[in-house]
């Protein structure tokens, strides 16, 4: 008592499959991606350069903005420690002077 056979002979199972590959509509492939390079070591310090100097400016309109009578309260006092800091690290990112390597920067 075993499975009832849907083919008779391995030709003919090997032929329905054919048949039924035939007949299906096939995927199109995905398309191969390429891997982007990572942008050289100068150009992602300015990129970095760029986005804190852009966070700073933000943190100082946002501590601009701040009504008066907010002006000595913790909010206003943390927006300036970060302010700081953040102008520290910009100044820090601007002194840096990175070598350039191999004729790629």
């Amino acid at each position: 008592m075993g499975r009832k056979r849907v083919h008779e002979t391995a030709a003919a199972r090997q032929k329905a499959y054919r048949a039924r590959v035939r007949i299906a509509p096939r995927p199109n492939p995905a398309p191969l991606q390429k891997k982007r390079r990572q942008p050289s070591r100068p150009k992602q310090l300015a990129e970095l350069d760029e986005k804190i100097s852009a966070l700073l400016a933000s943190y100082e309109d946002w501590r601009d903005q701040m009504p008066d009578s907010l002006e000595s309260s913790a909010q206003v006092e943390k927006l300036t420690d970060t302010v700081e800091k953040l102008s520290a690290m910009a100044e820090i990112l601007a002194d840096i002077d990175p070598p350039l390597g191999f004729g790629r920067d």
